[in-house]
């Protein structure tokens, strides 16, 4: 026939085993614990605490309850803190904890663990330690002594302390309330039963968080093993990530928010913790037309590599470039669980690839194509024109007198002469045109679709503007004139080369003869007095 409590050891031995069997699965490695040492000491105080308290209801002497009054003291003061601990890294709230701080939030239990166990010498925990007249088992009352107040103390201001730090975390993170309540489910109902110890309410005066831990136990050991409970940290908010110069944000399946670095805040103004648990979309589209992931639907199984794409960016007033690298979150079972995105600020790199590019492609005074890009270009035009039988005009055109400009008024003025007749020709070309400076004070100009006396038109339109419209100079205005040469693609009869080289000199050699022909044109129109324009009739 059992005792009294017979019930109540069971579910208190209950509770002891739960906390050992909670202390080896962390230790295994399945539940990739954040703080795998902090819960495995948690969990093995927890198992020491309730089987003192259960062997101390099934004793049958004040001394030996008394012995496992001390035994239970070998794991009970530091619980509290311990729990605080696992709440504080896993709110990746690690910074915080430095040695110094981690040292001070046991020094209370470890004083505690002393006096309990010398107490008969100075009864600074107990007062006294009375056997309990009016009950049918062995059952003691305790006379609390100045320090048992402030170790009760110490308990409360940690369980608190836990409360209020994940009712703080619930509106940020609303992806892990299962999660944050169950750590709270964790911390209030001890509460609740240190309140009815303190205040007589308990059943024949007897400590119920033993009986409470049972419960607690239960529902974290099921959590962790069935629902990832601090399988991750909701925010990895340790020392790299708040310092890291690249925005980070963590969203869930949805394409919720769920975390945030202050890079990102800054990339994103509109970041704050309100917007936990909001769908990124619209705070993205803010700043890019992009879509969030960039890269669009991928073919074929995740590989868990990140996707990179460069996209433009606006912040305010700034254009900037971000390099946005995507990749997958996924859980301890290898299922995908959500999306990290980093934004990595590459506007200096954008800018100088611009820069090289402007340098490869263009003429770095009248910002129009260089001779080297325009023969590209040209060649691509020539080779489209003549598989299509399509026509395709060029114009070279020179400046007259260039060098008593530059002679007279200076370079400064021939450099500006220059950028005066590209704003006015380009004002005449239509978008499809190629526009070039050929080389010093001689400009190219490919017309594709043009029938000879069409670009001989626009020659003339080129001309008589320039003739109209003289540069502005402090000396004065500056009448500028230039002649032209007009040469079209005549009809050619392909070779039929196969070899991939012979075939490129082969258009190769096409493009620089009629080219040619309007150098020759061009050279006519300068022997027949500049400012008028010639027209090869060579074949």
């Amino acid at each position: 026939m059992g005792t009294p409590y017979s019930a109540v050891i069971t579910l208190i031995v209950t509770a002891g085993v739960l906390n050992i069997i909670m202390g080896l699965y962390v230790l295994t490695g399945r539940s990739r614990l954040a703080t795998v040492k902090t819960f495995f000491i948690f969990s093995m105080l927890a198992a020491i605490y309730t089987f003192g308290a259960a062997l101390e209801l099934s004793s049958r002497s004040l001394q030996e309850i008394q012995f496992w009054i001390k035994f239970e003291y070998l794991g009970m003061p530091f619980l509290p803190p311990l729990n605080l601990l696992i709440i504080l890294t896993y709110l990746g709230m690690e910074r915080y904890l430095r040695p110094g701080l981690l040292i001070s939030m046991f020094i209370i239990p470890v004083v505690t663990l002393l006096l309990v166990m010398t107490n008969e010498r100075h009864h600074l925990y107990y007062r006294d330690i009375l056997l309990r007249p009016d009950v049918s088992a062995l059952k003691v009352d305790i006379v609390a002594g100045p320090w048992y107040i402030i170790q009760g103390a110490y308990t409360f201001a940690c369980l608190i302390g836990g409360v209020v730090l994940l009712l703080r975390s619930w509106r940020k993170m609303p992806s892990y309330r299962f999660q944050l309540g169950t750590m709270l489910i964790g911390l209030v109902l001890p509460l609740i039963g240190d309140f009815l110890y303190l205040g007589g309410l308990t059943p024949d005066g007897m400590d119920p968080i033993p009986v409470i831990m049972t419960l607690t136990s239960a529902l974290y050991l099921w959590a962790l093993t069935s629902k990832g409970l601090f399988h991750v940290a909701p925010i990895a908010r340790d020392n790299l990530f708040t310092s890291m110069r690249e925005g980070v944000l963590v969203l869930d399946l949805d394409n919720r928010l769920v975390d945030f670095n202050p890079a990102a805040a800054a990339m994103m103004p509109e970041l704050s913790p309100s917007a936990i648990g909001e769908p990124l979309h619209e705070m993205w589209q803010l700043h890019t037309a992009e879509p969030i992931f960039g890269m669009g639907e991928r073919e074929g199984p995740d590989t868990g590599e990140a996707d990179i794409e460069e996209i433009r960016w606006q912040l305010g007033n700034h254009s900037l470039h971000y390099q946005i690298r995507s990749s997958t979150v996924r859980n301890q079972r290898g299922r995908e669980a959500g999306r990290l995105i980093v934004l990595i600020d590459v506007t200096d790199k954008a800018r100088l690839q611009e820069e090289l590019r402007q340098m490869a492609y263009y003429d770095g005074l009248t910002r129009i194509y260089n001779r080297s890009h325009f023969m590209k270009l040209s060649y691509a035009l020539l080779n489209q024109a003549v598989r299509n039988r399509e026509p395709l005009v060029f114009l070279l055109f020179d400046i007259d007198h260039f060098k008593r400009i530059n002679d007279v008024y200076g370079h400064d003025i021939g450099d500006q002469a220059l950028q005066h007749i590209v704003e006015l020709t380009r004002k005449t070309l239509r978008a499809e045109d190629l526009f070039a400076r050929y080389g010093g004070e001689e400009f190219a100009v490919a017309m594709p679709g043009l029938s000879t006396s069409e670009a001989t038109a626009a020659a003339e339109r080129i001309r008589a503007k320039l003739l109209t419209q003289p540069m502005t100079t402090p000396q004065g205005p500056l009448m500028i004139t230039a002649s032209f040469g007009v040469a079209a693609v005549k009809t050619i009869s392909h070779n039929g080369t196969v070899d991939a080289e012979a075939e490129e000199a082969w258009w190769d050699t096409e493009l620089k003869k009629v080219l040619k022909q309007a150098d020759r044109a061009l050279y006519e129109a300068k022997r027949s007095g500049r400012n008028t324009i010639r027209v090869s009739d060579e074949e």
